[in-house]
């Protein structure tokens, strides 16, 4: 098992530093699609819009480090957290196409945080977007927004496959005064899994990818109450990704050095059986500490044959 799991390994490596790949040929379909989901760290190049934020501008080293660690992982489609504004978003697709990635499709959710947002760069286009920012939680008194807003993107892959993917951040667990940051997640969760309910009553069969920083414990009620119940026609597969060396943490707290697990990527029914998992996982990408505090998650995604 041991060699196996290092000869699997091998080659996810080899994928994910890999040269960046422009996309195919007109004419040409993929076969597989690269997924990547991150907390890139405040990629806020200009100081913060409100006066309680404390954390810095990024760096000009940090904001090439995250470009750098995506490049090498040569992602399709790029799920991420911490964004600043659509300046921020445009200067990290520069930053990519530099690199010879070229992400030119892209969405950016304008939450109820002023300096902290969810975004999507896709190689492929972007058919749809039906992004919630004014979705509220009763933590305490008065009802609060959802600070980052929940993204939500239709991806078209190829013709007869579109990818649908939702992407959230939640509260951290920063206590705040005046509501109870833990009931927050938990009733971000319950909005978040709304949504869920509602895509795959509609179409059961809808290939449903989320993602995101949920600031929780793998088997805290915030994530769990997300994968609904097992078996259900609603139910999400927690895709249990993990590095080299076989860990499963996604983010140092330098101050406590403290690492712990609060990044996902959850996948419907449809998806799970799409998922190629030993070309999955969290990468030991040279670089990432310079570039976040979070590590990325790798997805690979098996296409359906296309119908003759």
């Amino acid at each position: 098992m041991a060699v196996c799991r290092a000869i699997l390994w091998a080659a996810l490596a080899a994928l994910l530093h890999a040269p960046a790949t422009s996309a195919p040929a007109p004419g040409t379909a993929p076969e597989k699609i690269v997924f990547a989901a991150w907390n890139v760290r405040n990629y806020r190049l200009a100081p913060p819009r409100e006066p309680e934020v404390s954390n810095p501008p990024k760096t000009e080293a940090s904001a090439d480090a995250v470009a750098a660690v995506l490049a090498g992982i040569a992602p399709d489609i790029v799920g991420l957290c911490e964004i600043g504004t659509r300046e921020d978003l445009a200067d990290l697709q520069r930053r990519l196409a530099s690199r010879g990635l070229s992400l030119p499709h892209a969405e950016w959710v304008g939450g109820a945080d002023g300096d902290r947002h969810l975004a999507l760069l896709s190689r492929f286009p972007i058919t749809a977007a039906s992004h919630d920012t004014d979705a509220t939680v009763a933590a305490g008194a008065p009802e609060e927004r959802v600070q980052r807003g929940f993204l939500d993107c239709t991806v078209a892959v190829r013709p007869g496959f579109a990818l649908r993917l939702l992407g959230a951040h939640f509260k951290s667990r920063r206590p705040v005064a005046g509501f109870d940051q833990a009931e927050f997640r938990r009733q971000e969760s319950l909005l978040l899994r709304r949504r869920i309910e509602s895509i795959l009553h509609e179409n059961p069969s809808s290939p449903l990818l989320v993602f995101g920083d949920l600031n929780d414990a793998k088997n805290s009620p915030v994530v769990t109450g997300l994968l609904g119940r097992a078996g259900g026609p609603s139910s999400l597969a927690l895709l249990a990704l993990s590095d080299p060396g076989g860990e499963s943490w996604t983010y140092r707290w330098a101050e406590a050095d403290e690492y712990s697990r609060v990044d996902y990527v959850m996948v419907s029914a449809a998806l799970r059986t799409l998922v190629d998992r030993p070309a999955s996982g969290i990468p030991r990408a040279r670089g990432w500490s310079k570039a976040s505090d979070h590590r990325p998650l790798v997805v690979t995604l098996r296409l359906p044959a296309e119908n003759p």
